[in-house]
């Protein structure tokens, strides 16, 4: 709920309390909501499909472009910081493993860039 929250404070829309705890964060943190806006929480998959009942939705990137939906459409991207980047993680034991460099690589790789860069479902994606 942060990162939605965080979006709305962005735009100027609602004003939040210093020091939030990411994985605590609930409307409650709101100190500010001068426009009056009404929050439903929904699981981050239904999203897209809560557009049919909302005015607006905070819709995370993959949920966005597998539903068919262009990044770039959005009212507001969120800013990515550190602790909301996509992280790829593996068991320690396995850190060294060759598939776990070839994902690496592959992610790195001007080809997976290009690819990103082309594709127009991932318009507006941020390597």
């Amino acid at each position: 709920m942060l990162r939605a929250l965080n979006i709305l404070k962005e735009v100027g829309w609602i004003t939040l309390k210093d020091n939030i705890d990411p994985l605590q964060t609930s409307v409650n943190d709101i100190t500010s909501n001068p426009h009056h806006l009404q929050f439903v929480a929904t699981d981050p998959a239904q999203g897209p499909r809560a557009l049919e009942d909302v005015d607006f939705a905070a819709i995370q990137g993959n949920f966005a472009v597998s539903n068919g939906m262009k990044l770039t459409s959005a009212l507001q991207l969120e800013n990515m910081t550190d602790p909301f980047t996509n992280v790829v993680a593996v068991d320690s034991k396995n850190k060294d493993k060759p598939f776990v460099k070839d994902i690496i690589e592959g992610y790195h790789s001007a080809e997976f860039q290009k690819y990103i860069q082309s594709n127009p479902a991932y318009e507006g994606y941020k390597i």
